[in-house]
């Protein structure tokens, strides 16, 4: 081998060997790039796990950053700091309803202690339409309901209490309904009662209608004037289907006559003290330019005695499948173009 031949093969040799040694320090280059990239992602990766035991192995790794619901966090700090959060409004929001229940339990206690511990006391409810509030106002003398509707609905439905709801003087455009209320009593009550004469002239306190529905108590109404017929539901005081209802010092003396409206309950007239399958009575009460003074209907029994005074009505008794007594002849001061209207077998006695 001459030296040019072996300068020639040395060069390819070492040309050889560098080609391969670049080859291979890129590889080794290019492998360790990937063995970093795959470092800082299981960096990455750790950084979002903790170890703990239990599972199937002794090592079970569970991803502390996400909660249950599957919502990743950047730090675990992150997601304990948002289960804190809710933690804390949903201990506050438990407090809320656990007070909310407290307030709610004592009221059924005060109740049921009302219903069935009570011997047969007495509650008095205030109703002022100058002075009373149906959102702020409990009832008391100081704080009374703006409405008589009001009062009404702060009734139970059971108990064994005579309730007294007094009522100022005032315009109470109201149809009022007491309905379904089991109770010793229910007193619809003017609080200037014992200074007006119903029979003279108006008492003040100004009410559209009252009705009693099926209320297996004593019921009564005491010192009331009629108003707003016309708006009204085609009656003053009416009672239906309740243990007893009586009428004290009323004043009824708008012309209901010529009233003629759908919207009455009494096919379009106006009927103005209505007894219905109820037994009762009137008395001290004045009565004028009605289209009905006194009805009683459906098995209803009504005593009119002590004063009921009124003239220019058009029928003054209406008995429909029920009976009318009308009290001692010196009682008897109430008039009208037609003194009694018979149908359904019903009765008008003179006592």
């Amino acid at each position: 081998m001459n030296w040019e031949h072996s300068k020639k093969l040395t060069s390819r040799i070492y040309s050889e060997w560098k080609n391969a040694f670049n080859h291979n320090v890129e590889q080794l280059e290019r492998a360790q790039k990937e063995n970093q990239t795959s470092h800082k992602a299981t960096n990455k990766r750790i950084d979002n796990l903790v170890l703990a035991s239990g599972g199937d192995s002794p090592n079970e790794v569970t991803d502390a950053r996400s909660d249950t619901q599957g919502n990743a966090f950047e730090t675990l700090k992150g997601r304990l700091d948002s289960e804190q959060t809710l933690n804390v409004k949903a201990l506050k929001d438990a407090n809320e309803l656990i007070a909310q229940q407290r307030i709610e339990i004592n009221r059924l206690n005060g109740t049921i202690e009302e219903l069935y511990e009570s011997t047969g006391g007495e509650t008095n409810i205030y109703v002022s339409a100058e002075r009373g509030n149906d959102k702020t106002g409990d009832g008391t003398e100081e704080k009374p309901f703006k409405t008589i509707q009001e009062a009404v609905n702060s009734l139970p439905f059971l108990s064994s209490v005579s309730f007294y709801i007094h009522v100022e003087p005032g315009s109470y455009l109201e149809d009022v309904v007491v309905d379904g209320v089991n109770a010793n009593a229910i007193v619809i009550v003017a609080t200037n009662n014992d200074t007006t004469d119903a029979v003279i002239q108006p008492t003040g306190v100004y009410v559209r209608s009252i009705q009693f529905n099926q209320c297996q108590t004593y019921c009564r109404v005491r010192g009331l004037s009629q108003t707003d017929v016309g708006n009204s539901r085609g009656y003053f005081i009416h009672f239906i289907g309740s243990a007893y209802g009586a009428v004290d010092n009323c004043y009824a003396k708008q012309n209901t006559k010529n009233l003629n409206n759908s919207n009455f309950r009494f096919q379009g007239e106006y009927r103005c003290f209505v007894w219905d399958r109820t037994n009762g009575n009137v008395y001290g009460t004045g009565i004028s330019n009605q289209k009905y003074a006194i009805s009683s209907i459906f098995t209803g029994i009504v005593r009119v005695t002590n004063d009921v005074k009124g003239s220019s009505n058009d029928i003054v008794y209406y008995a429909r499948g029920a009976i009318v007594f009308v009290g001692a002849e010196k009682y008897r001061q109430l008039d009208g173009s037609q003194m009694s209207w018979i149908s359904y077998g019903g009765q008008v006695f003179d006592l």
